[in-house]
């Protein structure tokens, strides 16, 4: 097993990355975890932001979305002015049964209104490995906005992972990736997990069932975030009303 930790690692995130590969640790703490990286990768891409008055768009997995992406959304909406968010419930599966080759079509989606031109995209995964889902998920967005930058962003990555997944964009796409992430791991089982990676399987790892089990959840962090859309959609359509005079 070899793992090469990043520049943006320090002692705390190496202490968080060696919890989530402990795989007798309870979900909570888990969970926690989590939160705490993103937390921690935030801060890394919020310093890769240029103009804090910038248009930025995060995407996430259903899975990540109350964890891994409420930490960044955390360190990212008191500072940044207009950010945005999309998830994703994707059905990650092989008809061949291999790993390099696996599929992540998209079951339902959350995805905000933003402008058509953006000036930063965030992807992000708890880990990145065949990078099926990151690529599925990218094209959907790519296909409705015009991200200037494009921020993938992983707590663990397998070795290969950046290349592969450019390898499945045109250059002009692809010279937009900067990648981000504390860990990247060499070693992969037969079955595709990482080793160590974070530990094995995500969804089981915070106290989903299976897949299926995942992809019947609703994030509370979606559910906070549409509510206060509806809300501040009603309070314009009223400022709208109580403007017009006969």
């Amino acid at each position: 097993m070899t793992r090469a930790y990043s520049d943006f690692c320090n002692d705390d995130i190496q202490t968080w990355l060696e919890i989530l590969a402990d795989k007798s640790i309870e979900p909570q703490l888990y969970k926690k975890t989590m939160i705490q990286l993103g937390s921690s990768l935030g801060d890394c891409i919020l310093a890769q932001i240029d103009n804090k008055e910038s248009d930025v768009y995060l995407a996430s997995t259903v899975e990540d979305a109350d964890f891994l992406a409420k930490g960044i959304l955390t360190s990212l909406e008191n500072r940044l002015s207009k950010l945005a968010f999309a998830c994703f419930w994707n059905k990650r599966f092989s008809p061949f049964e291999i790993e390099d080759l696996k599929v992540a079509p998209i079951l339902k989606k959350y995805q905000e209104p933003t402008e058509n031109k953006i000036k930063y995209l965030i992807v992000v995964k708890s880990i990145i490995s065949g990078a099926c889902v990151v690529r599925t998920n990218l094209v959907n967005l790519i296909q409705k906005i015009e991200p200037e930058k494009i921020f993938i962003a992983a707590p663990v990555i397998y070795y290969n992972a950046e290349e592969k997944l450019k390898n499945e964009f045109e250059e002009h796409i692809y010279q937009k990736f900067k990648f981000f992430y504390f860990a990247k791991d060499t070693e992969r089982t037969p079955e595709g997990e990482v080793i160590p990676g974070i530990g094995g399987n995500v969804y089981t790892r915070l106290g989903f069932k299976n897949q299926d089990d995942k992809n019947q959840y609703i994030p509370e962090i979606v559910k906070q975030r549409r509510a206060n859309l509806l809300s501040r959609n009603n309070t314009l359509e009223r400022d709208k009303t109580s403007h017009i005079s006969f």
